[in-house]
């Protein structure tokens, strides 16, 4: 039914009036991000409200624009439109009313269309409109974002997309945000029940299905907190695909709705929701969101929950948007990522669109594919995917354009299994296959080959210590000097590796493209290259379409069959073990079209669980099980494939039937990031596509796994996989995650929807505990599906739960907000290692954390599960209690520290300059500023400099305190000479500190960028040599080019084209230097445009600036070493600088501090330092870097993808429910991915190191020999005589074996060399020795004490002799409250000399009913 349709009803008059009361109505629970739109039609779908009268031509869908409605500050849902007597007797009620203007035509218009936006600057604005197609009533539905009002907000969010974009690129990112993801997959919600009883035949519905009648006990087994129980739920492979594209930042997702009409047995069959944990938990998640936390429907609609003002409308509201579930993902889309446009386009239009020969719009409300459209099939039949893939090769093949054709990807699980498959089109052009930056190698020499062989090859020899990166057939460009600005005098051609005979030689020809001249030749073997780097080839791709692999033309269909299931070049690699398995890659393959044949025979999914025959009870017929190897031993028939008769082909199809109708979370998780990761790839042609099928599974993980009966339901899918017992140990573990960023809220949602943390209302018996210091910033929405904008701010641990109660209401979740470290005092302590948690989940962005939690988890024998991501690359490490190696087992080399010579003079990469304009910033901008105001009072209170300029000579050396008193002379000394109040608003003051600001600035870049290259050079001449008579300029050292301002009509110097870079680049360093100066000075920003100063104010300074330093070269002389002459000169000169500095600070000044912040790009951090680093390559002949390099090497930016995170963290969630089960060491998968390449490598965790030790003994990490006292001697007063000797009796050493030497932690408390003799120290209880060494250095600067804690034996109480610092305090507070003490001993065999390390030694102290043992208080 239709507006038009009810004017007979209600009247045109009353439908205005309606229209009008809805205006401005608002619901408590209406987000202020989006607008929540409902359906009142069960023909229409939901954020629809569509007019069209069957009885109007389509001439006048021509009228659209005229026949508009505008409903301005409209917030409610639009089932508020809700047309039907319930509908609007049900609007009558509400009293939050408004009336506004009707802008528009009149209703009564065929195919008008509703338009609503928000005129609330912070709220989403969006548009509706619905184009209903009256021959296939297919509806299409356009979100489309208001672009007048919302474009500048949502296209210059860089901050939201900033680490995504240093992973791939501004180019790739732009494509991106130009996308078109059209999503098809099961979007869930209720089927009219006349087509669910079409095709859900045989008892296929429900758990319990299958065995021929409803288990009336089944519901009571479920998980009463789904929502799914009173529709179907949606695919949760969809919903990660559609989050990872929505956070990735495509700038629009299509949504494939089902068209019911249309709909077939197999589509419905192929995808049982009953068994899909992650599509429950995402529906959960979804509709909490939407309509509020308490949000619930059971079983059979008797009871609701809604948390809202109106129950009975919203009860509506809420089943309306559960109905149609295409809607409510689209609403989830617009929360995730506002910036997002979301279309819902149903089936049959869409294939209709991409078929026709023209793609471009016709009118503005006709949807079309896009200009960069990706197509992707999600958990569909192999019918359905056929059909998709055929459509987007449509326009290929009936034009012969390669290009035309829309690149197709297809994602689909069973089990724990998944498959994903690529068409990009018949030449594919990839742009760049990894993403890296091609790093410049330093060159040593380029020689001539040998031409007899008219090869006319060159001999490339890199710098000593330095290593190429390029392999055979690499393309490579020699660089010369970037001095002069541009790229160099010289443009060399490229060449192409022909032979590499060493990690620093190899041989080079000219590419067959380039050109080379004689002179470009005599330069480049003259030494007139200094570097060289790999050039980036774009490479072609050739893909099949899947009807082309599976249904070949003109062949026979078995013969290609067999050819493609034994052409590895189709298979990319996922599993190093597994993926170069012929029987394994086609068993799975046979597997999966065996699926899709059981699924148009029979309607459903196979199930384990048995089905009997209820006429003849006592009859058993065949199984499902059954039923799959009958068609399984028919394809190997048809294709006579050898392989079906090994035991490794039956274990493969045996485990695919018995779980192929489950979701497996984790295996969802990691699918929906890979098919995310290609549609990325088809996009932005960055990184290397999989070509053309990847089989993944984890069939591992089903090690050990209980048989279920054929009786027994299921309560998820899981549990159907997995069994009950491995869900209830999950469901009962205490889970320890450390961090809430990235990584941290992929796992919080997978463990929402693998049941964790909920086995009892008791805490002890599951509890999910995270903690995260951080708080939440704008670039974290790009990567951490749980946040919003109005999450910005908060905790991440606290905002974290929130989302995760929407996820899994009945998990048991603490948050904190404390560091995890050995310097903290927080709720970790070691009463929480010990019973607080099972299992570790590390989700750390730094080594030093992981290390800690490391040695925790080693110490109280914890398991433990570390991943990380770097860009398109990551990483997952688990570690077995008492069986692996730990993560500080092994570590990566650090990264190289840049030496403070290249720094401070022979910078020859970029990076070195960016470092150098780094620490510049935060000298004038940060140090400097505290320097001065930590001075100020004690200089204008100060009679008598004198002493000030002693003390600092004193204490800083000569060059040092000249240096600061000049400094304090420069930031100090400026305020006599500014005029008016210390008041932004006051002109003149203002321009007093922009003209000393300018000023400063200019003599800043003078003294840099001149002065200092100058006397450098002068030091040392280009031609002079070094201590050993090499040329001192050699190597890594290149001589500088000072660099200074000379202005265009100079008469003195002639100005070339180089020199007019060198002056834009400096008045570029002046104008942003000039603006943070001001900012020191007044409190202002950018933003207020008080700071800001234009590049031709800057020019014109500079201009002025060089006049007066020529005419100052004319007439006086320049003086040197003006602090030489002993100690009393020295003072002079820094008494005279402290004078200059003595009247400022008599205005008690307080200069504003900057903090670099890389984030903002309107504070001119970046830009200064830009241009800093840019004017010092431009000097050394240095190729300069554009801001977004600047900012991510300066910040210390670490590139972030989301689906590199998601990928991780399912396969973290793997190896803890492989930790839980119990499985063998080599069961367990260490993981290093590059999903760039893409490249995959799963290996079993390295065995724990065996260290021999007493006796040929051995022992691990995870061995400890314990110590405990008794209860005539406590462990707080045992002697470390005693300790001694209980540890060599308990590590059996023999009389010939001592003690050699006791550590705790860094501190070396026993040496018998030094102490065996010392009976004092023998007869003091060693924990009073380790409480002296820990407090004597916390309190090495009071006196010089070896001892800053001693006690005196008095009974059986100890007394202090020595009052304690707070520090000292604290030390010894920490120690106190350790259950135990852990120490490093070493053992030496007398006779032989030998040493050995014992196993850590554990000193326990005594518990009393769960406390302290009293001594220890």
């Amino acid at each position: 039914m239709s507006i038009i349709n009810l004017l007979p009803l209600v009247g045109a008059f009353h439908l205005f009036i309606l229209l009008q009361a809805v205006d401005g109505a608002r619901h408590p629970w209406s987000s202020s991000s989006s607008i929540s739109t409902r359906r009142t039609f069960d023909s229409l779908p939901i954020r629809s409200i569509v007019a069209n009268s069957s009885t109007r031509s389509s001439s006048t869908s021509s009228s659209t624009d005229e026949s508009r409605t505008r409903i301005s500050g409209f917030k409610a849902p639009l089932s508020l439109f809700g047309c039907g007597k319930d509908s609007i007797q049900r609007r009558k009620r509400h009293s939050l009313m408004s009336t506004n203007d009707i802008r528009g035509g009149s209703s009564d218009e065929a195919n008008s269309h509703v338009v609503v936006a928000n005129d609330d600057a912070t709220d989403m604005q969006t548009q509706t409109t619905i184009q209903e197609d009256s021959d296939s009533s297919s509806f299409i539905i356009n979100n489309n974002i208001n672009k007048r009002s919302k474009t500048k907000k949502v296209d210059n969010d860089d901050e939201r997309y900033s680490r995504q974009m240093f992973a791939l690129g501004a180019r790739a990112h732009k494509l991106v945000r130009s996308t078109t993801a059209i999503l098809d997959g099961p979007m869930g919600g209720k089927k009219p029940s006349n087509k669910l009883d079409d095709v859900m035949i045989d008892g296929a519905d429900g758990f319990d299905g299958l065995q021929g009648s409803v288990n009336e006990d089944h519901d009571s087994k479920r998980d009463d907190t789904s929502l799914a129980k009173f529709s179907e739920v949606p695919s949760g492979l969809l919903y990660e695909v559609a989050k990872n594209l929505a956070l990735s930042g495509v700038g629009r997702i299509i949504l494939v709705d089902d068209d019911d009409a249309a709909a077939t047995p197999t589509d419905v069959g192929y995808f049982d929701g009953t068994l899909d944990d992650l599509g429950a938990a995402y529906r959960r998640a979804a509709l909490s969101e939407i309509f509020g936390s308490s949000a619930t429907l059971d079983d059979n609609e008797s009871t609701k929950n809604i948390d809202v003002d109106d129950e009975e409308d919203d009860e509506s509201d809420l089943e309306e948007f559960a109905d149609r579930g295409a809607t409510l993902l689209a609403e989830y889309i617009q929360r995730l990522n506002p910036g997002v446009q979301v279309d819902i386009i149903k089936r049959g239009k869409l294939l209709d669109l991409m078929r026709e020969s023209d793609g471009a719009d016709k009118d503005e409300d006709t949807v079309s594919l896009g200009t960069n459209p990706v197509v992707v099939c999600i958990d569909r039949s192999q019918s359905v995917q056929l059909e998709m893939n055929d459509a987007c090769r449509y326009r290929c093949t009936a034009s012969g354009k390669s290009e035309a054709s829309v690149p197709f990807v297809s994602v689909e699980t069973a089990g724990v299994h998944s498959r994903v498959f690529c068409d990009f089109g018949p030449n594919f052009v990839v742009v760049d296959e990894d993403g890296e930056t091609p790093r410049s190698t330093l060159l040593d020499r380029v020689e001539e080959g040998d031409s007899s062989n008219n090869t006319n090859t060159l001999t490339v020899h890199c710098l000593e210590g330095e290593r190429h990166d390029v392999s055979c057939g690499d393309v490579i460009q020699f660089q010369g000097d970037q001095s002069d600005g541009q790229d160099g005098s010289i443009k060399f051609p490229k060449y192409q590796v022909t032979t590499v005979k060493s990690p620093s030689c190899f041989t080079v020809k000219r590419s067959d493209e380039e050109e080379e001249s004689a002179e470009s030749l005599m330069i480049l073997l003259g030494g007139g290259a200094r570097s060289f780097a790999r050039v980036k080839v774009p490479k072609s791709t050739s893909f099949l379409s899947l009807r082309e692999i599976l249904h070949p033309p003109n062949s026979d269909e078995t013969e290609a069959t067999r050819a493609f299931l034994e052409d590895e070049s189709l298979f990319a690699p996922s599993d190093l073990d597994k993926s170069f398995d012929p029987v394994r890659r086609q068993a799975v393959m046979t597997c999966m079209t065996a699926l899709d044949l059981f699924v148009k025979k029979y309607n459903r999914l196979p199930s384990r669980i048995g089905r009997k025959d209820h006429q003849n009870a006592s009859k058993q017929k065949r199984t499902d099980i059954d039923r799959f190897h009958s068609l399984i031993r028919k394809l190997i028939k048809e294709t006579d494939s050898a392989s079906s008769q090994s035991d490794k082909w039956d274990s493969v199809i045996g485990q695919f039937a018995q779980t192929c109708r489950g979701k497996f979370t984790p295996i969802q998780a990691l699918s929906g990031a890979l098919a995310a990761q290609e549609v990325l790839k088809a996009a932005t042609g960055l990184y290397n596509p999989v070509h053309q099928f990847l089989l993944y599974d984890c069939d591992e993980v089903l090690h050990g796994d209980e048989e279920c009966s054929e009786s027994e339901s299921v309560e998820s899918g899981q549990s159907y996989i997995l069994g009950k017992h491995v869900c209830n140990k999950l469901a009962r573990s205490r889970i320890f995650l450390v961090g809430a960023g990235a990584i941290g809220c992929e796992l919080l949602k997978n463990l929402s929807a693998m049941g964790a943390a909920t086995g009892s209302s008791n805490t002890k018996q599951g509890c999910l505990i995270i903690t995260d210091m951080d708080t939440i910033e704008k670039s974290n929405l790009s990567r951490q599906l749980l946040f919003r904008d109005h999450d910005v701010g908060e905790f991440k641990s606290t905002a974290a739960r929130a989302a995760m109660m929407r996820f899994l209401p009945d998990c048991h979740i603490e948050a904190h907000t404390s560091r995890v470290g050995d310097d903290e005092d927080g709720p970790f302590d070691d009463d929480f290692w010990a019973s607080g948690c099972n299992v570790v989940l590390n989700a750390l962005d730094n080594v030093e954390a992981r290390l800690f939690v490391d040695r925790k988890c080693v110490s109280h024998g914890l398991g433990l599960v570390d991943a990380g991501t770097l860009g398109p690359k990551g990483n997952v490490q688990v570690v077995v209690p008492n069986y692996s190696e730990s993560y500080g087992s092994s570590a990566d080399p650090p990264e190289p520290d840049i030496p403070v010579c290249t720094l401070k003079n022979f910078p020859y990469e970029i990076s070195h300059t960016i470092q150098w304009a780094r620490d510049l910033f935060d000298g004038y901008f940060n140090r400097r500023p505290r320097q001065a105001n930590d001075h100020v009072v004690e200089i204008s209170q100060a009679e008598d400099l004198t002493n000030i300029a002693q003390a600092l000579l004193e204490k800083l050396g000569e060059d040092a305190a000249t240096d600061m008193a000049e400094e304090l002379g420069e930031d100090l000394g400026v305020f006599p000479f500014i005029v008016g109040s210390d008041d932004p608003s006051d002109p003149e003051y203002v321009l007093a500190v922009k003209r000393a600001s300018l000023n400063w600035a200019i003599e800043r870049a003078h003294n840099l960028f001149f002065t200092s290259m100058d006397e450098l050079i002068k030091k040392h001449p280009v031609d002079s040599l070094d201590d050993d008579g090499q040329p001192f300029w050699s190597g890594t050292r290149r001589p500088p080019k000072p660099l200074r301002f000379i202005p265009l009509d100079s008469e003195d110097d002639e100005v070339s084209a180089q020199q007019v870079i060198i002056n834009e680049r400096i008045a570029e360093f002046v104008a942003a230097a000039t603006r943070l100066r001001m900012e020191s000075f007044l409190t202002v920003s950018g933003e207020d445009g008080l700071s800001m100063i234009s590049l031709d104010e800057a020019l014109f300074a500079l201009q002025v600036h060089a006049k007066e330093l020529a005419k100052q070269r004319k007439s006086k002389p320049i003086l040197h070493n003006l602090s030489g002459g002993g100690d009393s000169n020295t003072v002079s000169v820094i008494l005279g600088k402290l004078n200059g500095a003595k009247t400022g600070a008599s205005f008690l000044p307080r200069l504003n501090l900057a903090d670099f912040e890389k984030d903002d790009e309107s504070n001119g951090h970046v830009a200064f330092v830009t241009a800093a680093s840019n004017l010092r390559a431009l000097s050394y002949g240095i190729a300069p870097a554009d801001p977004m390099e600047t900012r991510r090497v300066a910040g210390r930016i670490v590139p972030a993808m989301i689906t590199t995170t998601g990928l991780v963290s399912a396969l973290s969630c793997l190896e803890l429910v492989k930790l839980l089960k119990g499985v063998p060491l080599n069961i367990h998968r260490n993981a290093f991915v590059n999903l760039a390449l893409p490249f995959f490598a799963f290996t079993a965790p390295l065995p724990a190191e065996e260290v021999v030790g007493v006796n040929g003994k051995t022992h691990t990490i995870w061995d400890s020999i314990v110590i405990k006292g008794s209860s005539k001697t406590p462990a707080e007063l045992l002697t470390l005589n005693n300790f001694i000797e209980k540890v060599k009796k308990k590590a059996g050493c023999d009389d010939g074996v001592e003690i050699s030497s006791i550590s705790y932690g860094p501190y070396m408390i026993y040496a018998n060399f030094l102490h065996s003799h010392d009976e004092e120290l023998l007869e003091t209880p060693i924990l009073h020795i380790v409480k002296d060494a820990v407090v004597a250095e916390d309190g090495e600067d009071d006196d010089g004490d070896d001892f800053a804690f001693e006690e005196e034996m008095d009974g059986d109480e100890p007394k202090k002799t020595v009052e304690l610092t707070v520090e000292q305090k604290a030390a010894i507070s920490k120690l106190d409250h350790r259950r135990f003490i852990d120490f490093s001993v070493a053992v030496e065999n007398e006779e032989t000399g030998e040493e050995f390390e014992l196993p850590v030694v554990r000193l326990e102290r005594q518990k009393k009913d769960n406390t302290i043992d009293e001594t220890e208080q």
